[in-house]
């Protein structure tokens, strides 16, 4: 295990070099340099499935590198990151598992890193999401920001230049390095598993009979503790049937005290504030969502991630030269994909013959394989390029002046 782990630990930060000193990053307003995952909610089923419905759909967006020529975007020729970001950041996963890994941090502890592994031209050769128990903001002389994240075992710490990590950040609301983690989502899961057991307490005791058992003989004696311990015995077997059977030396009153479980609504009420802390309705965690449904969550959730994701790969993953030079890496998705079938055929009827789309990308948005020479695009002869309409216009104000100079007749120099 240890061989592995050493395995593992080397392949991430095989051949690089942490900084001789550094000192503790001095934080504006007294804020805490120092973070620590928040406690682990991974075995409640609710939480749970929220973080997964926005990490599986952060995932699925796709990774572009473009870039920035006359004001419009290309793809990128022979791009090596492209191939990095859109299959394979690094030897132990494909692109799905390493973005679905980032979001589902980033969502559960406020704060995602990936470590940038370059070679020694600078190039970049792979991304690591970090596993960590804490980390911390720290300097060098120069005023470098660093970030020492501490393990356990062999390996205690690791220190990496910000500029060498991805950091997503969620619900940053104060501070200047690390987003905070101190909410009361402990409090509503707490209250939310008191109202659970209620119900549970009905399931499990529904069925036990309750009730004052009068005993003859005199109370303490072996003989009376016997029946005692028989009845009591009896009253918890659920093989008994909801029955209990008593001689003459015993007279059993029941007793009608019916568990009561909680207010349904009670229950709905702090399931909801979860989902609106996730920013994740009741259709899509349940996974029956619609065109509507979808459109919200993407705006309110998925989009706020891509954009971030962006601008934060691009200025890592970039120098400031490249990034001058019209480079950038934009994550994107199909927002049609969950779209109406009437939807879908009206966008492409009304776009289709403008020439904004081809054939394989109508194909594309009604979920079809493309087509060979499906590259092609058709244009109405209703709309016309705006240089050719300039022209046109230009050239019939020219005719109707030289119009006006016939219909006025010659001038007295040419008249002679």
């Amino acid at each position: 295990m240890k061989g592995i782990l050493r395995s593992a630990f080397d392949a991430v930060f095989g051949g690089t070099k942490e900084p001789k000193t550094t000192t503790q990053f001095q934080m504006i307003n007294g804020w805490s340099n120092v973070f620590v995952p928040m406690e682990d909610y991974s075995k409640d089923i609710l939480i749970k499935t929220c973080i997964d419905r926005v990490a599986t759909h952060v995932a699925k967006l796709h990774p572009n590198h473009v870039v920035m020529k006359k004001g419009k975007k290309q793809p990128a020729k022979n791009s090596q990151l492209q191939t990095l970001l859109a299959l394979s950041p690094n030897p132990y996963m494909n692109a799905y598992s390493f973005l679905y890994n980032l979001a589902t941090k980033a969502v559960a502890n406020k704060n995602a890193f990936a470590y940038i592994k370059r070679d020694r031209q600078r190039n970049v050769i792979s991304l690591w999401p970090m596993e960590y128990q804490s980390c911390e903001a720290r300097e060098d002389d120069h005023g470098n920001l660093y970030i020492m994240f501490r393990y356990g075992g062999t390996h205690s710490t690791r220190t990496i230049p910000y500029t060498d990590l991805i950091h997503l950040r969620s619900m940053f609301q104060q501070g200047e390095i690390f987003a905070d983690t101190d909410d009361n989502l402990a409090t509503h899961m707490a209250l939310l598993t008191k109202l659970g057991q209620s119900f549970e307490n009905v399931v499990e005791n529904s069925g036990r009979i309750r009730g004052i058992a009068k005993i003859a003989g005199q109370a303490g004696t072996e003989a009376w503790k016997s029946k005692a311990k028989m009845l009591n015995e009896n009253l918890k077997d659920p093989a008994q049937g909801g029955m209990v059977v008593t001689d003459g030396t015993m007279e059993f009153t029941p007793v009608d005290s019916e568990p009561k479980a909680a207010d349904t609504a009670q229950l709905e009420f702090v399931r909801d504030n979860i989902y609106r802390y996730f920013g994740v309705s009741k259709p899509i965690a349940e996974g029956i969502y619609d065109e509507t449904s979808w459109s919200a969550f993407f705006e309110s959730v998925i989009e706020p991630f891509s954009i971030q994701m962006s601008q934060e790969f691009t200025r890592k993953l970039f120098t400031p030269d490249e990034i001058a030079a019209g480079n950038e890496i934009v994550f994107d998705a199909n927002r049609l994909t969950y779209a109406s079938t009437d939807t879908k055929v009206e966008l492409i009827r009304q776009l289709r013959p403008l020439g904004i789309l081809t054939t394989n990308q109508s194909l594309e948005i009604m979920n079809l394989p493309p087509i060979a020479d499906g590259d092609d695009r058709v244009q109405t002869l209703n709309v016309a390029n705006t240089d050719i309409v300039s022209q046109y216009q230009m050239s019939q104000a020219d005719s109707q002046k030289g119009g006006e100079k016939d219909e006025q007749g010659p001038t007295d120099d040419q008249a002679d």
